[in-house]
């Protein structure tokens, strides 16, 4: 048993990781076009930022994107051994 939760623990760490990282890259992505475009401030980039990745229908799609492609990995990855 605890062999699986320490599994479990891994997978749901790398999905936190990934969604982590996606959310900054987002930010980046969301606050350079606004510098550059819109002349906002970095609070506003922030608000809007904030407020994109907070939708619902955001989180469904990320979540649903990492755990396909990590389910596709370790499917690929068991059918090499």
């Amino acid at each position: 048993m605890p062999i699986l939760t320490a599994t479990l623990l891994k997978r749901l760490t790398d999905i936190a990781i990934i969604l982590a990282v996606s959310a900054a890259i987002a930010f980046i992505i969301i606050a350079s076009g606004n510098s550059l475009v819109a002349k906002t401030t970095l609070a506003k980039s922030y608000a809007m930022w904030l407020s994109f990745v907070t939708r619902p229908d955001i989180v469904v799609t990320t979540i649903l994107a990492v755990i396909v492609t990590m389910a596709v990995g370790h499917y690929n990855a068991g059918s090499r051994r």
